[in-house]
């Protein structure tokens, strides 16, 4: 008999977890599946769940890497605000932790700035990437408008209330309005959590300028973009940027694609990989 579960992670036989000790504290990892290498990078204020519905398309294809980002999940909290290039060196320790010559990398939202990164720092390790959830460039005018939002939001505390919870809870509703009560639970239990940590990623990777890694990318590219996910903009100028890029849209995908679209998501990336 079927039962409901809420984190996948923990759930899944062919997850095998474990840690590695960094000198900033110990990363959460776990692989699944045999094959080409594929890295997986959460978004900010999430963590490896976010892909663990992956694991049954794929890791019948696939090795499968997935991690918690270091303030995140299972992993340590860092000693100072990381932001997207201590990010990319914590995607390295794992890679090098199990002796990864060359791997593909997925990332979504913030995880696809690091991501575009890794790409640019380590080309020689770096097979394909699909950037999702980012957007294109913005203007002076949208930069200076964008970083007074993050500082406000970044103001935002828990009330004893729980008001503030009510209202999280129901902004994931919309985000994500054909998922089920429990696949809404999952990415929103994650984001409550991690406002217990120090430092709230966003803010740090969301100020990274990634032209230059964007306008030096050598390896395969592919955009993806739920159409109706509100946090990103004018990815299709992109393409314009990007040497080597291609781009597909999941109609009815919002901001949690592999949340909610675990199985398209799955079809798409496996499509773009066997090329």
């Amino acid at each position: 008999m079927n039962k409901k579960i809420l984190f996948r992670t923990t759930a899944n036989s062919q997850l095998k977890r474990g840690y590695i000790n960094t000198a900033d504290g110990q990363l959460h990892f776990g692989t699944a599946g045999e094959g080409p290498v594929l890295v997986l990078i959460h978004q900010s204020s999430s963590s490896m769940e976010e892909y663990a519905a992956l694991i049954p398309y794929l890791a019948d294809k696939y090795q499968l890497v997935l991690f918690d980002l270091p303030g995140h999940g299972l992993s340590s909290d860092p000693s100072n605000e990381p932001g997207v290039e201590e990010f990319t060196d914590a995607t390295l320790a794992v890679v090098d932790h199990l002796n990864i010559d060359k791997c593909s990398v997925v990332g979504h939202h913030g995880g696809a700035l690091i991501t575009m990164n890794f790409a640019y720092r380590f080309p020689e390790r770096t097979d394909k990437i699909i950037l999702s959830g980012t957007s294109g460039l913005k203007s002076e005018e949208e930069k200076v408008v964008f970083s007074e939002n993050l500082e406000n939001k970044k103001k935002v505390e828990l009330d004893k209330s729980g008001q503030s919870l009510l209202l999280a809870w129901q902004r994931y509703v919309a985000y994500m309005p054909n998922a089920d009560t429990t696949d809404i639970l999952r990415p929103f239990m994650n984001s409550v959590m991690t406002r217990m940590r120090p430092y709230d990623a966003h803010h740090a990777v969301l100020k990274w300028d990634r032209k230059v890694a964007l306008e030096n990318l050598n390896v395969p590219v592919l955009l993806l973009q739920g159409m109706k996910d509100e946090f990103v903009s004018h990815q299709e100028h992109l393409l314009d940027i990007i040497p080597n890029a291609k781009r597909q849209v999941i109609e009815d995908g919002g901001a949690f694609l592999f949340f909610d679209k675990a199985k398209e998501c799955a079809a798409i990336i496996h499509e773009f990989l066997k090329i």
